[in-house]
């Protein structure tokens, strides 16, 4: 299996295609746009990430980057 912390945010190699509709298109963009993404291909990363992995790994990796983050931030605080 691929490394796990790549599942979101990795390296962006390989490439995803696919023909829909004009409305399909617009509801997706009103969808991405109004859950805060920055665009729609980091909407469909994530949006393939859970389907894929399960909405409680992606919330793990994702809580886990926020906690090294945080944990960086109060180290710094202490010196």
């Amino acid at each position: 299996m691929m490394n796990s912390k790549s599942v979101v945010g990795g390296k962006k190699i390989e490439k995803i295609e696919a023909r829909i509709s004009y409305e399909l298109k617009e509801a997706l963009r009103r969808k991405w746009v109004d859950a805060g993404f920055a665009s729609e291909s980091e909407f469909l990363e994530m949006l393939i990430a859970v389907n894929v992995f399960g909405p409680a790994h992606v919330h793990s990796l994702l809580a886990n980057r926020i906690h090294a983050v945080g944990g960086l931030s109060d180290k710094g605080s202490q010196v």
